[in-house]
């Protein structure tokens, strides 16, 4: 508490910086005379044609996106086609194999009938 009281004192709410008369009104003037002459830049053709470029990039990632987009329903159709013909022949495989075991086992009509009925 006291080093508070010894700081109000010494100070006692005055500001103890000063600026000097009408230095803000003549701060910008000063400062533009020391800034170097501003010399005309030349952009190049790649910074010139920069904006175009990207938008060339653009355009061909939603072409190529398109293009899949809308061939990808072709390759559906021949998916669903191929696994249409695979489940067929995994059918034809399961009741040959079916038909083999029955063989196999030696079981008539009588006999597959007790079984189905009896589950």
């Amino acid at each position: 508490m006291n080093e508070e009281e010894y700081i109000r004192t010494r100070i006692s709410g005055e500001n103890p910086f000063k600026v000097p008369e009408g230095y803000f009104e003549q701060l910008t003037a000063d400062v533009m005379s020391r800034l170097p002459e501003r010399k005309a830049q030349h952009r190049t053709l790649f910074v010139r044609l920069r904006p175009l470029m990207y938008a060339a990039a653009c355009l061909c990632v939603v072409i190529f996106s398109a293009a899949i987009y809308f061939n990808s329903d072709h390759d559906d159709n021949l998916n669903s086609t191929v696994a249409q013909t695979v489940a067929q022949q995994e059918n034809v495989i399961s009741e040959e194999y079916v038909e083999d075991a029955v063989d196999y086992v030696m079981a008539d009509n009588n006999d597959i009938y007790a079984c189905l009925t009896s589950e």
